[in-house]
């Protein structure tokens, strides 16, 4: 009996000291002035145009947090809602330090302000990044709507940011110099050597690029001044006028 006894008390001490330990923990873990595990440095990387100072006010992060309690999903979703983060990255490592490792945008076209002597830069997702110093891409971009014509301005059509990333910079080798999306239903690509391709509406343009592309490789694509593939399969080709001498 006093065997069955010792084993039962044995079993509660156990118990008791494993609760008080977890509890000790939790409280060394979450309680900033203990200073065990508490954030001590914020370490910044693959940021270019964005200041490091301005990601980390924008995380929330400071001195008297710990390393557990930052909450990293939401800090993520603060810092992707700077202008120039496309995506970030939030890493604890042990014991003080808290990685954040930012993806920045890349300028992929310009803009012409609607009411402004002044072209503007427009970044990957259709988010506007800048002015004049930040135009880094050929691409003309017109016909968009945004939402304001500031820095972080977004365009108001997500297809068209979705297109803008998909778009190739060459058909058949030929740079794209300006894609005009006045009329949604009817998008249009002028290339370097003035050819017009009109594209049609959103609904399966990706196939209609393809087809595009696999035309080049049947066609000489210099010799028309416009090529019509907005009605699936079929392309529409008209050729260059003659010049007479």
């Amino acid at each position: 009996m006093k065997e069955g006894n010792t084993k039962r008390q044995s079993a509660v001490w156990v118990f008791i000291s494993g609760g008080v330990l977890i509890a000790a923990a939790i409280i060394a873990l979450t309680t900033p002035w203990l200073r065990f595990c508490d954030v001590r440095k914020v370490v910044v990387s693959g940021n270019h145009q964005a200041s490091a100072s301005e990601l980390v006010s924008l995380a929330g992060l400071h001195r008297g947090q710990t390393v557990f309690t930052v909450p990293v999903q939401r800090v993520r979703q603060r810092l992707e809602m700077h202008p120039w983060v496309k995506q970030a990255l939030v890493r604890r490592e042990f014991p003080h330090t808290i990685h954040v490792i930012i993806e920045e945008r890349a300028v992929i076209a310009w803009a012409n302000h609607p009411t402004e002597d002044a072209r503007v830069a427009v970044g990957e997702g259709g988010v506007i990044l800048g002015g004049e110093k930040m135009i880094a891409s050929a691409l003309h971009l017109v016909g968009a709507d945004f939402s304001t014509w500031t820095f972080g301005g977004r365009v108001l059509h997500q297809a068209i940011a979705d297109l803008l990333a998909r778009l190739p910079s060459r058909l058949c080798t030929i740079p794209i110099e300006r894609v005009d999306v006045s009329d949604l239903r009817s998008i249009e690509l002028f290339m370097e050597n003035d050819t017009r391709v009109r594209l049609g509406g959103f609904e399966s343009i990706d196939d209609r690029i393809t087809a595009l592309n696999a035309l080049c490789r049947e066609i000489e694509f210099d010799r028309y001044e416009l090529i019509d593939v907005r009605f699936g399969g079929e392309g529409t080709l008209v050729p260059r006028k003659a010049v007479r001498r």
